[in-house]
């Protein structure tokens, strides 16, 4: 019998749709999929205020607050947040919960729509799941327990703490000290039985050589991928997953992320958008270094009389239902012919203003 499968094949291949280069690097490959179930700030607090309120919700050195007590100050206007870190972190979450979609100011001339962090707080909670420790009783909330390496009033910190009480995990935040040593906060890892870790690659590239079994997931959020990072992480937990997601402080979560492998290769993640320009704004093709400009759901935009907009353009290819801002981030990048985004050229460099530690403070 005479095969029908070339014949096929033919005519797949004379009426299959033609998509230009010019197509993918400002359409597929520079945007995100959709956003999907992401849910507003009150539905995350609803979430929240549904786990047991003994459950211990933020701890931070020797200080904890468990949910109900989270809540308690959350809803009762001119209570006491507390000092330090935790206090921080319920300010925070205060001011959000109050805002009532409106945007959240961060000082320094920078405000955060309540949009914004809906949509950095979805793929968070996205990302997490992927390697969640077990099945989650939706009257108990999850197992995780997931530290972050950031400093007072950071925007990840924020996102990160809604994420994890929208789930009913614990958050952990280490104290200054534990932040700038490896070993420290190797022992905190291990104490706290910590499950997902976000950090950047600095925080992680002295860690000792010890195991770190309880964890599951590594997010390494920063301009710079280093080499060398992926197999010390392998090493001690060999069970994990690692990724890398490229972050910028002028957005409230990762941009993109890729595999953690040294090489760097990213794509935008849901909700965000990555541009690569010339000097006349045009969109080179792949294989061509140019500049990289991001925007999308999550962009962190200037606000009163500080606001510096000279690194903001509109979106020169704008798309229905994504900002229509960008961001300029001061780095080079390429497409490959796969869809990647390369940061740099042949030659190691360090990408991006400002340094990868600096991106979740």
């Amino acid at each position: 019998m005479t095969s029908l499968m070339p014949e096929i094949d033919s005519v797949r291949a004379e009426f299959a749709p033609t998509i230009s280069p010019r197509h993918r690097v400002v359409g597929e490959w520079a945007t995100g999929v959709e956003l999907s179930d992401v849910i507003g700030i009150a539905g995350l607090a609803r979430r929240g205020r549904g786990i047991p309120i003994v459950r211990t919700a933020v701890r931070c050195g020797t200080d904890s607050i468990d949910y109900g007590e989270v809540f308690t100050k959350v809803d009762t206007p001119g209570a006491a947040a507390g000092p330090g870190i935790i206090g921080s972190c319920v300010r925070l979450l205060a001011a959000l919960v109050a805002c009532d979609g409106g945007p959240v100011r961060l000082g320094a001339g920078r405000r955060m729509s309540a949009a914004a962090v809906a949509a950095a707080v979805a793929d968070r909670r996205a990302v997490a799941a992927e390697r969640r420790c077990g099945p989650v009783d939706p009257a108990l909330g999850s197992a995780d327990v997931r530290l972050v390496v950031a400093p007072w009033g950071s925007p990840y910190l924020l996102v990160e703490l809604l994420a994890a009480l929208a789930d009913g995990a614990a958050l952990i935040v280490p104290t200054p000290a534990e932040r700038g040593d490896p070993n420290a906060l190797a022992e905190l890892i291990a104490t706290r039985s910590v499950t997902h870790v976000v950090a950047p690659p600095g925080a992680l590239a002295g860690l000792p050589e010890t195991g770190l079994p309880t964890v599951h997931r590594w997010d390494v959020i920063g301009t710079t991928c280093p080499p060398g990072l992926a197999e010390r992480l392998r090493a001690v937990s060999p069970g994990a997953v690692a990724s890398f997601g490229y972050g910028l402080a002028d957005y409230a979560g990762a941009v993109a992320r890729g595999p953690l492998d040294g090489t760097g290769r990213v794509r935008p993640i849901p909700g965000a958008r990555v541009l690569v320009l010339d000097e006349y704004g045009r969109a080179v093709p792949p294989g061509t270094i140019g500049a990289v400009y991001a925007g999308g759901a999550a962009l962190i935009e200037p606000d009163g009389a500080q606001a510096d907009w000279s690194r903001f353009i509109p979106d020169p290819f704008p798309l229905e239902g994504i900002g229509s801002a960008l961001c300029r981030t001061g780095e080079r990048a390429r497409w490959t012919p796969e869809g990647w985004l390369v940061f740099g050229d042949s030659e190691p460099h360090r990408v991006g203003r400002p340094t990868s530690d600096e991106i979740l403070a």
